[in-house]
């Protein structure tokens, strides 16, 4: 019976991954940084897309890429997440300003 249950909690847990951008296989062996990073260019990519530049939008894109790809994505450094963070922090600095502009009115 514990086995039985142990699979429903596995599947659960790889679909709430997949519905976050992240990939099950990978999610014990890729660093956490890079891990976050995929996190956010993935709810930026599907959820704020018309906040984004086009800039923006291919270094989100580029950095997926290279996250979806194992021999890429082992020779990432945590570093790399670094652009995705200021990224996704600017981005949030523009939502909360147009949230703030709609509670004042």
């Amino acid at each position: 019976m514990t086995n039985y249950k142990q699979k429903q909690d596995e599947a659960l847990t790889a679909d709430w991954l997949k519905d976050n951008g992240l990939d099950f296989a990978n999610f014990n062996t890729t660093h956490i940084k890079l891990l976050q990073a995929q996190q956010q260019a993935h709810t930026l990519l599907n959820q704020h897309l018309n906040v984004l530049t086009q800039s923006q939008h291919q270094t989100l894109r580029h950095f997926n890429r290279l996250m979806a790809n194992s021999k890429t994505r082992k020779n990432l450094k945590p570093t790399a997440a670094y652009p995705i963070f200021n990224i996704n922090n600017k981005i949030n600095r523009q939502l909360f300003k147009q949230h703030r502009q709609l509670v004042k009115v």
